[in-house]
C-alpha cells in the first residue's frame, strides 16, 4: 500500500493568499479610480466645460449596453490635433447619421467625447464603482482574516533575524554551484541509468512548441512596447498596463517552461557513494542522496507494495504517467523541489481535468523529507539489479525467521486405518502431539467424522467428506473419531510432512491442511471462502485461529493499494488448517522488514497491512495491522457475538508468545487480529501522560481497518 503520508490533501499558501490578496485591493483601487473619472466627466459634461470641437461620424457598433458612434474629434482652432476612434457619448445614436457633423466637448474621458447639448452618462461609473466595491471588499476580508492567522509577535525577531548580506550571498553561492547547473549530473556513471518521459506527452508538447514559442516572442515584444513607449493619462491606466503586461508574460513563462522540459533532459548520474539526480522542471538544483540513506531498490512488478512510515513519498514526473524504478530510503531526505504547491505548470493536469487533485503526481516540495523517490527509467529489472550490487545488498534478500523446525512422533511413519461403515477409532493416550488426519471416502455416499471423548478441537464443526473425495484435518493426541458412513474408508494419520507444500498460491475444496515454505508474509483468500483458518507450528500444535476468512474481492470498488478487508500473518514453516465447506484459493504475499529499519516494509504484502497511530482502529473481519505511534498500551472492545484474539507479531510475523499478557505497543509494532463470530473489533492505543505524539500515523479516530 502506498505511504501514510501519499496523496494527503495540500494546505493553501499563506503567500499566494497574500498574492490573491493584494491583486483583489489593486483591481478595488483601478475600479474606484475609474468610476471617480468616469463620475467627474460627466459632472463636467453637464456643466459644458471642456475642449470644444466637431465629431465627424465614421461607424457605428452595438453591443449588450446599446449602439454608439465612433470616428474624427478635431478641437476648434487645433485640426492638427484631431484623433481618431473616438467614440461619441451623451446622444441617440439613432439621431445621428455617418458623416453627420456634431458640435462636441472632450472633458477628459478616455477614448470618448460628449455631444455640446447631450446628458451625461453614469452607467460606467456605476459599473466600475461596483466593480472596485466588490473586489475591495474581497480583498479586505481577505486581509483581515490573513492578519489574525499571522503570528506578529514573531515578525519582529525573524525581521532582525534577516540579514540582506547574508541572503545575498548564500543566493550568489547557489547561484554559482555545479549542482545549480546540472553539471555535477554529467560524466560518467558507475551504473547506466537513463531516466525518460511518456513518449506521446513528450512529442506532443515538442509539436505544440513551434506555435507557442512565436506567441511567447509577440507577446514580450507587445508588453515592452507597452511599459516603455505607451504614456498612461492617470494612474488607472498605469495599473491597467501593468495587468496587461503580466498577462502578456503567460505566454513567455510557458514557452521558457516547455522549453526546459524538452531540452534539459533528466539525467541520473551513480558515483561511488552517492547518486546523483538532476531534473530541470522539478528540481531547481541536482539532488544528492547518499548511498548509506538508500535502504532497498526495487522495480516496480517485483516487489510491489511498501509502507513507509511517517515521511511521504516524491515522485519525479511532470506527468501522470506509471513509473517503474523505486528508491527506499533509511531515513528522509530533502529534495530540492521547485517553490510550488499545486504546480505551476499545465502539463502536471494533463489530461484527466475531471480527475481528483489528488490523483496529480506527488512533485518534491522544498523543506519536505521523503523516504521513497519514484522514478521512470528504461529497463528497470537492469538497473534495480545493478543499483543492488552497487549498494552491496545480494539479489535474493535474507529469509526471516518464522517457525523453527520441530521434531514429531510420527516422523516419518504413518498409522493407517481403513474400514467400512460406522467404527470409532482412537489414538493412542500416550501420543504426545497432535496428529495430521487424511480420510478418503471410498465410497458413494457422503461420509461423517464426529469428536469423540477428546476428539476434534472444541468448538470445531464435524467433518464431511462427499463421495469419492478426502479431507485433512488436524486431532488433538489421545483423541476418539467416529466415522460414519456407508461405504469403505481409510483414514492415515502422520505429521506435518504428510500435508500439501506451497510457497505463493495454492488451492483446495473443503477441509484441508497444507504446508507453507516461503518467506514471511501476508495471507489473502483470493477465491471461495473459509469458515475458519487456523495458525498451526510445523509440530502441529495450534498458535492461533484466524477466524473466518472472506476473498479480498468483497471489498467493493476500492483500488488494491488499500488495505486489504481480510489478512492474516503467516511465517516460514507454518502449517495452515483451511476449515471450508467448497472451493477456496489463498495466495501468500512475501512481506519483509529492511535490516535496521524497523519502519521500512516491502513486498506485496505491504498492500494489505494497515498502519494506525495514537488513534484508535477497527472492523469486522481478520486484519494485520502496524502500529506506529509512540509507545501505548492496547485496549480492546468487541461489539457484537463471539469474540477477537489480537497476537503481537514477531520479525518474522510468528505470534509472539505473550501469555495472554497486556499488549505493550511500541513503535513499528505488528499485529494480527483473528475474529470468531460476528461483529466489530475496535483497538485503541492508551498513550500516557507526557508521551510524544509526533509519530501518529495521521488517520482519524475510528478509522475502519479495510
Amino acid at each position: 500500500m502506498s505511504g501514510v503520508s501519499d496523496r494527503r490533501p495540500e494546505s493553501f499558501s499563506p503567500a499566494l493568499a497574500w498574492v490573491v490578496v493584494l491583486a483583489s485591493l489593486a483591481f478595488a483601487v483601478f475600479g474606484l479610480g475609474q468610476a471617480v473619472r468616469e463620475d467627474r466627466a460627466a459632472d463636467r459634461a453637464a456643466a459644458g466645460d471642456g475642449r470644444a470641437g466637431a465629431f465627424v461620424a465614421e461607424s457605428r457598433s452595438c453591443g449588450r449596453g446599446g449602439c454608439f458612434w465612433y470616428g474624427t474629434f478635431t478641437p476648434d482652432g487645433a485640426p492638427q490635433d484631431g484623433t481618431s476612434g473616438v467614440r461619441l457619448r451623451g446622444v441617440d445614436a439613432d439621431a445621428v447619421a455617418r458623416g453627420d457633423r456634431v458640435p462636441a466637448l472632450d472633458v477628459g474621458a478616455h477614448d470618448s467625447v460628449y455631444a455640446a447639448d447631450g446628458s451625461p452618462e453614469r452607467g460606467e461609473a456605476v459599473s466600475a464603482l461596483v466593480f472596485g466595491l466588490v473586489f475591495g471588499a474581497i480583498g479586505l476580508v481577505g486581509a483581515a482574516v490573513l492578519a489574525l492567522r499571522t503570528p506578529w509577535a514573531e515578525l519582529p525577531g525573524r525581521l532582525r533575524a534577516f540579514d540582506p548580506a547574508d541572503a545575498l550571498r548564500s543566493r550568489a553561492r547557489e547561484l554559482f554551484t555545479a549542482d545549480r547547473w546540472g553539471w555535477s549530473a554529467w560524466g560518467p556513471s558507475a551504473v547506466p541509468v537513463k531516466i525518460v518521459r511518456a513518449p506521446a506527452r513528450t512529442c506532443g508538447w515538442a509539436l505544440a512548441y513551434p506555435f507557442v514559442l512565436p506567441a511567447a516572442i509577440g507577446s514580450a515584444w507587445a508588453g515592452s512596447e507597452l511599459l516603455l513607449h505607451d504614456d498612461p493619462a492617470g494612474f488607472d491606466e498605469l495599473l491597467f498596463n501593468l495587468f496587461l503586461a503580466a498577462a502578456l508574460a503567460v505566454p513567455v513563462t510557458l514557452a521558457v517552461q516547455i522549453g526546459r522540459m524538452l531540452l534539459l533532459r533528466p539525467r541520473l548520474r551513480v558515483l561511488d557513494d552517492e547518486i546523483v539526480i538532476r531534473d530541470g522542471v522539478l528540481l531547481w538544483k541536482a539532488a544528492r542522496i547518499r548511498r548509506a540513506d538508500i535502504a532497498a531498490v526495487r522495480a516496480t512488478g517485483e516487489s510491489s507494495g511498501a509502507y513507509l512510515g511517517a515521511d511521504g513519498h516524491a515522485e519525479l514526473t511532470p506527468f501522470r504517467e506509471p513509473l517503474n524504478l523505486d528508491l527506499l530510503l533509511r531515513t528522509g531526505v530533502r529534495l530540492p523541489g521547485r517553490r510550488r504547491r499545486w504546480g505551476n505548470w499545465i502539463w502536471l493536469i494533463h489530461p484527466g481535468m475531471d480527475r481528483r487533485l489528488a490523483d496529480r503526481p506527488l512533485l518534491p516540495r522544498r523543506g519536505e523529507r521523503y523516504r521513497r523517490i519514484s522514478l521512470r527509467v528504461s529497463d528497470p529489472e537492469r538497473v534495480a539489479g545493478d543499483l543492488r550490487r552497487w549498494l552491496g545488498v545480494p539479489e535474493t534478500p535474507p529469509r526471516q525467521p518464522g517457525f523453527e523446525p520441530a521434531d514429531h512422533f510420527l516422523h516419518g511413519r504413518r498409522a493407517v486405518h481403513t474400514g467400512t461403515g460406522d467404527r470409532s477409532i482412537t489414538i493412542k493416550e500416550t501420543s504426545p502431539q497432535p496428529v495430521l488426519a487424511e480420510i478418503a471416502n471410498d465410497g458413494a455416499a457422503r461420509l461423517r467424522v464426529l469428536a469423540g471423548r477428546t476428539g476434534l478441537r472444541p468448538g470445531a464443526p464435524p467433518t464431511s467428506v462427499p463421495g469419492g473425495a478426502s479431507a485433512r484435518f488436524v486431532v488433538d493426541g489421545g483423541a476418539r473419531l467416529r466415522v460414519k458412513a456407508a461405504g469403505a474408508w481409510t483414514v492415515a494419520f502422520g505429521d506435518a510432512e504428510t500435508a500439501r507444500a506451497f510457497d505463493r498460491t495454492i488451492s483446495g475444496r473443503g477441509c484441508d491442511v497444507v504446508g507453507y515454505e516461503g518467506p514471511p508474509g501476508i495471507g489473502i483468500l483470493t477465491e471461495g471462502g473459509a469458515d475458519e483458518v487456523l495458525l498451526r507450528g510445523p509440530d502441529l500444535t495450534l498458535r492461533h485461529s484466524v477466524g473466518q476468512v472472506v476473498p479480498v474481492e468483497r471489498r467493493g470498488p476500492q483500488p488494491a493499494a488499500l488495505a486489504s478487508v481480510c489478512s492474516f500473518a503467516v511465517p516460514t514453516g507454518a502449517v495452515l488448517e483451511v476449515r471450508a465447506d467448497g472451493d477456496w484459493t489463498i495466495e501468500i504475499l512475501p512481506l519483509r522488514q529492511i535490516p535496521d529499519t524497523p519502519d521500512l516494509l516491502v513486498g506485496p504484502g505491504a498492500d494489505h497491512v494497515h498502519p494506525f497511530g495514537a488513534s484508535s482502529v477497527q472492523g469486522a473481519h481478520p486484519a494485520v495491522l502496524l502500529y506506529t505511534g509512540p509507545s501505548a498500551r492496547l485496549e480492546t472492545s468487541f461489539l457484537g457475538k463471539g469474540g477477537f484474539t489480537v497476537h503481537r507479531l514477531t520479525e518474522g510475523l510468528a505470534p509472539a508468545d505473550d501469555d495472554g499478557a497486556p499488549i505493550d505497543l511500541q513503535p513499528w509494532t505488528l499485529l494480527q487480529v483473528g475474529t470468531s463470530g460476528s461483529g466489530r473489533w475496535r483497538l485503541r492505543a492508551a498513550i500516557t501522560a507526557g508521551t510524544d505524539r509526533h509519530t501518529e500515523s495521521g488517520l482519524e479516530e475510528g478509522a475502519p481497518a479495510r
